[in-house]
């Protein structure tokens, strides 16, 4: 037993030991310590510690298709509260019945998002939501949730809806007044006709020049719950081809009694938001049941036939929400649409204000500015990390320009030695076996 016991220990120092030693720097410098790919763009902050070590990496290099900032700190940087970034985005989408678009942003304590937005149509929402960096779908295409009412996140009361308008914009009276022709082609089309009904549903009315909003009477109310309910009568009567024409003629008449495309109230459609299960679409009940206890905002927003681009939001009336991040985390803005005649066309305008952070003390060799290739040296066994920045182009994106940012270890070459020596120093101690 004593020599089997031998030749058992011999093996293991001379091919299992060996093997595993030449192997596991192998399998660190190229699979744990390997390159390391971050997708990035334009005002993002990133904390580059992955594939670094103090122990086997020498040094370490960035590289980037595009110019960025960075800096070698040995503790995690202090958030600016007095001194913060403005980033302005202006997103125009295209959004049928049932879909939806949406951006996400990680957001400090301490950040500001102003939301400009408007659309041409009616049926467009909001939703606003707290998750993870990447928005979860919950499989929206598949319609078997039941309706429900929306449960809100905890910090809801942090986003504030307001009006704006702007003082200078001209205004008149007659502007407000829809007539049968200028619907446009659609009242000549039979194939349209349902688009020219739409237009009865508007909910709001352009009182006067003015900037101040007044609320219509109990009496207007009534007449447009009327057109409502005559509207669905209307939509079941559209199945059959034979009535096409009598109800076009109806409608028309209909039209040069009402106006329509008037005045921007506060809240819009979800001031009628309540929890009954005939309130929601079934799309957006899934909407509210994937996100629920994550929701911050879920609003309506008004339509207005001039919103036909982000320049509307300069000059007219639009809704406006403003958002006070309360906490760190990824808040994503999701914008759907619930028309069942067209698609609905819609434009926001993000102004985020951003904290920044405090580089104090950094010396020259421990920060590059506006570069797309940089080199660090990592000192032995000390804590250092490396904070980039992509910086913003004059303070406004209009694209989705996406940069990868590669991260490379350098090996140290002193530390790597050590594995080969120590496989001499087994097959010297065997002759001793």
């Amino acid at each position: 037993m004593h020599g089997a016991k031998r030749v058992v220990i011999f093996f293991l120092m001379i091919m299992v030991t060996p093997t595993f030693l030449i192997i596991l720097p192998l399998y660190l410098r190229h699979h744990v310590f390997a390159n390391v790919a971050y997708v990035v763009t334009e005002s993002d902050i990133v904390e580059v510690v992955d594939g670094i070590s103090n122990i086997f990496c020498e040094s370490q290099t960035l590289k980037m298709n595009g110019s960025f900032n960075a800096f070698q700190l040995s503790d995690v940087p202090k958030i600016n509260t007095t001194r913060r970034k403005h980033i302005r985005l202006k997103k125009s989408m295209t959004l049928p019945d049932d879909t939806f678009e949406y951006w996400g942003f990680h957001l400090l304590k301490g950040a500001t998002v102003k939301l400009k937005l408007c659309s041409r149509y009616e049926g467009s929402r909001i939703l606003v939501v707290r998750g993870e960096r990447n928005l979860k779908t919950c499989h929206l295409l598949d319609r078997q949730m039941k309706k429900v009412g929306a449960q809100f996140d905890t910090e809801h009361k942090q986003v504030k809806i307001t009006l704006e308008a702007k003082q200078e914009m001209p205004f008149n009276d007659s502007q407000s007044l829809l007539e049968p022709g200028d619907v446009g082609a659609e009242d000549e089309n039979n194939t349209d006709v349902e688009l020219f009904l739409k237009h009865k549903l508007s909910k709001y009315k352009k009182v006067n020049s003015s900037d101040e909003y007044k609320v219509e009477n109990v009496s207007k109310r009534n007449s447009l719950q009327e057109i409502q309910q005559e509207l669905y009568k209307l939509q079941q009567a559209l199945r059959s081809n034979e009535k096409i024409d009598l109800l076009v003629r109806k409608t028309k008449r209909d039209l040069e009694r009402h106006i329509l495309d008037a005045k921007i109230q506060h809240g819009g459609n979800a001031m009628n938001y309540t929890d009954d299960e005939d309130s929601a679409s079934s799309f957006e009940a899934e909407l509210l049941f994937c996100y629920n206890g994550h929701i911050l905002l879920t609003e309506g927003f008004p339509p207005s036939h001039l919103c036909t681009d982000v320049h509307y939001l300069e000059n007219g009336e639009h809704l406006q929400t403003i958002h006070n991040v309360a906490s760190d985390g990824y808040y994503h803005y999701i914008f759907y649409s619930d028309n069942d005649y067209i698609s609905n066309d819609i434009h926001v305008v993000f102004d985020i204000y951003k904290p920044t952070f405090q580089y104090s003390n950094v010396s020259e060799e421990k920060k590059c500015m506006n570069q797309r290739e940089c080199t660090f040296s990592v000192p032995f066994l000390s804590y250092q990390i490396v904070i980039v920045e992509v910086p913003t182009k004059d303070g406004i994106e209009l694209g989705d320009e996406v940069f990868l940012l590669v991260s490379t270890c350098h090996p140290r070459m002193t530390v790597y030695m050590i594995f080969p020596m120590l496989i001499m120093i087994l097959i010297l101690g065997c002759a001793y076996l």
